[in-house]
């Protein structure tokens, strides 16, 4: 007989809440390779990046600020960046 222990539902609203005035922080990471550290700049883009590796590996979307954007397509060649405005 399966017994299913009590689950907590309660949760915080204010977490969990979206404000559309709210800017959205560019997701680049400046960490290191024992943490990841957010830009932190608005970001303005929403970023669809293809893989340069030759793998295949699935495309990523990130937000980014302008500065970001610039940097990832010198580093990656503009062909594999799509950019839309936020």
């Amino acid at each position: 007989m399966r017994q299913d222990a009590p689950v907590d539902l309660t949760f915080d609203a204010i977490a969990l809440s979206w404000n559309e005035d709210a800017p959205l922080e560019c997701e680049c990471d400046h960490g290191d390779d024992e943490a990841y550290a957010p830009c932190g700049r608005r970001a303005k883009w929403r970023v669809t990046i293809d893989c340069t590796c030759g793998e295949n590996h699935p495309r990523t979307v990130e937000l980014l600020c302008t500065k970001c954007l610039r940097t990832a397509r010198s580093d990656l060649g503009a062909e594999a960046i799509t950019a839309r405005p936020l």
